[in-house]
């Protein structure tokens, strides 16, 4: 019923606005978000062709996401510039970081009451051994933020810039600063070519100035732009308000929310804790939604938690083996005995030994819980 309800939905909102609908909406749910991803293009163009010939020249991208990959919004709004003739994207909750981008670069940004932009996190590549420290988990936010903040400490002296920087240096290597540096900069210019492709874009001086509120040192990635405050504060004059299509929109977000289970927080360590078991896997969680009137496709992936245990340096283990009752003839003697209890040992002690290392492991506490993302896949639905 929820799908047949949403197809009803987005046939509803093309007919009022007169375009074509093409969804494209997130998890939001905590512990379990979805990521805009290059491999969501694809998709997306490939439904797209599905419904040629498209007579309606206007897309309405119906849009909801927490960020993901900054390269992404180029290329997916460059692809429907070259099959459409305007670009309208429809928030009516988050689209926050990259899906701010995406917005960019529409002719029109409708807004719902609830809807949020945000300002752009710059996400930054690292090698795969500094990941596993924390002086490594520094954004561009925090590097730009630190100088911001030395800038305003009034008279700082040259040197004392220098000391603070040669300091920042000892903490973060001299090349990872210069990849925050070039990765700001990157992220910058695809904001501009963004604003730059809209059908009527605004004059270079004003593009600068949005993209410069959207980088400010002052501003955190994590701040929600409202419909008023994109207008007034930010410069972003193609957000408008549609009361028709209010409930419309609202409406179709709660029902992707159902499939998200977007308020009910992912906690798989609690199942773990309540189960005692040192693993378990959770199948087919949703991530994202492509969706059109003719096509849905569904970003799935399953979820491996384990839990990791603190072994002691020296681990002391004493099995206690309990022979059962063993049958012996009544002039048996001792060697028969001892071949009975060998033959026995022999049969039974490999899996006696492995179910006391398992009652001996849940003995010792967790250090940590390890989270794998296996089987991710796109799939009809």
């Amino acid at each position: 019923m929820s799908k047949e309800r949403r197809l009803e939905l987005i046939n509803n909102i093309q007919e009022q606005r007169h375009s074509t609908v093409v969804v494209y909406v997130l998890s939001d749910r905590r512990n379990s978000q979805g990521r805009i991803n290059a491999d969501a293009v694809r998709e997306i163009y490939g439904m797209l062709r599905e419904l040629k010939p498209l007579e309606k020249k206007t897309l309405d991208l119906f849009l909801c996401g927490c960020g993901g990959d900054n390269a992404v919004p180029w290329q997916m709004v460059s692809m429907f510039r070259e099959m459409f003739d305007l670009l309208t994207v429809l928030v009516p909750y988050k689209a926050h970081s990259a899906a701010t981008m995406i917005a960019l670069g529409a002719d029109t940004i409708i807004m719902g009451e609830k809807g949020q932009l945000s300002p752009i996190d710059v996400d930054i590549p690292l090698p795969y051994e500094a990941k596993e420290h924390d002086l490594y988990h520094a954004s561009a936010a925090d590097v730009t933020g630190f100088f911001s903040w030395l800038d305003g400490l009034g008279k700082v002296r040259e040197k004392q810039r220098i000391d603070a920087f040669l300091r920042t240096m000892d903490t973060l290597p001299p090349l990872l600063l210069g990849r925050i540096n070039q990765t700001l900069e990157q992220t910058k210019s695809e904001c501009l070519k963004l604003l730059e492709s809209r059908k009527r874009p605004f004059g270079t001086s004003a593009n600068k100035r949005i993209i410069g509120r959207l980088f400010s040192d002052f501003s955190s990635p994590d701040q929600c732009i409202s419909r008023k405050e994109a207008r007034s504060t930010f410069g972003l004059k193609q957000v408008r308000q549609d009361d028709a299509i209010e409930p419309l929109i609202w409406e179709l977000w709660a029902l992707y929310e159902e499939e998200f289970k977007s308020r009910d927080p992912f906690l798989p360590e609690d199942v773990l804790e309540e189960s005692q078991e040192d693993e378990f896997t959770f199948h087919d969680h949703k991530l994202t939604f492509i969706e059109t009137t003719k096509r849905t496709r569904v970003h799935k992936e399953d979820v491996k938690i384990r839990r990791l245990r603190e072994y002691p340096p020296d681990i002391q283990f004493d099995p206690q083996i309990v022979l059962p009752s063993i049958p012996l003839e009544t002039d048996a003697g001792e060697e028969s005995l001892w071949a009975s209890i060998q033959q026995w040992l022999q049969s039974n002690l490999p899996l006696l030994m492995e179910d006391s290392i398992k009652r001996f492991k849940k003995t010792l506490p967790t250090r940590a819980y390890e989270r794998l993302h296996l089987r991710k896949r796109w799939v009809d639905e």
